[in-house]
């Protein structure tokens, strides 16, 4: 197994945190905090972020690299995982409950983007509009630009989201923009269609931002008709980084959710 990011705290039944891109494990740090004890939380990072190893290239991009990330983890685990996803690392939570290579005891995803749901009518235009986007994102990554990451930070947020950053987080960006780029080829090429998500009988935790885009939510929408048992919850006033901007209230969810899945009781700081 290449390099991969793990770190592990408390006791209980285990919860892996998958981020998204120009992510590590630490981007769920603000919402652990309001997590009380009785969780074993494990994080790691996906493929080129953190200390995980870049192990894709723009020929060789397949949503398997990500999912030997997942099983390493998980295999660790030694039990069932709750997996936990923001972003693209949603994506790759839903294809590991779809591959079936690991036990999944429930998964709880917050703006996850299986783009390939966009795919058919009536959404196609919304998946052409963000497949253009990719496309130069792309070119601009290739072409030098340095703050090419404004382009999909500031398409997931709002415009003026990448310049809002602090200094660090902005320079981390910069510095995996090429490694995001291969993000957004894995995701467009992961094409689980609405029938694969019809049988995933487990328990799901569907969340979005109010303010989120027009593909977050239609993404969404697709996921909560399709998953047989899911929930849905959207977060007031939030949007994309809703698990920084509003880690209080998406840890809520999370432990209100995993308490009916998992825990005896709901587990949330007073």
């Amino acid at each position: 197994m290449p390099l991969m990011d793990y770190v592990e705290e408390g006791s209980g039944p285990p919860v892996l945190f998958v981020p998204g891109s120009f992510s590590t494990y630490a981007a769920w740090r603000p919402m652990q905090k309001w997590l009380a004890p009785g969780y074993r939380m494990i994080g790691t990072s996906l493929c080129g972020y953190g200390a995980t190893a870049e192990t894709r290239r723009r020929d060789d991009f397949g949503m398997r690299h990500e999912l030997r990330i997942i099983e390493h983890a998980a295999r660790r685990a030694g039990e069932p995982v709750h997996l936990v996803g923001h972003s693209f690392g949603g994506t790759v939570a839903l294809a590991a409950a779809l591959a079936n290579s690991v036990e999944v005891a429930s998964l709880s995803l917050f703006e996850a983007n299986p783009l390939a749901l966009l795919a058919r009518p009536p959404r196609r235009n919304i998946h052409q509009e963000v497949l253009e986007l990719s496309r130069e994102f792309s070119a601009a990554v290739d072409a030098g630009e340095a703050d090419a990451a404004a382009m999909i930070i500031d398409f997931w947020g709002r415009p003026g989201t990448f310049a809002a950053m602090p200094e660090a987080v902005r320079d981390y960006c910069r510095k995996t923009a090429a490694t995001n780029a291969i993000d957004w080829l894995t995701d467009f090429g992961f094409d689980a269609a609405v029938e694969d998500y019809r049988r995933l009988d487990i328990p799901v935790l569907l969340v979005r931002g109010e303010l989120a885009n027009p593909a977050m939510v239609a993404m969404t929408d697709v996921l909560a008709r399709a998953l047989p048992n899911a929930r849905r919850a959207v977060v007031d006033g939030a949007g994309h980084f809703l698990i920084a901007t509003h880690a209080q209230k998406c840890a809520a969810l999370l432990a209100q959710f995993l308490a009916r899945v998992a825990l005896p009781e709901p587990a949330m700081q007073g």
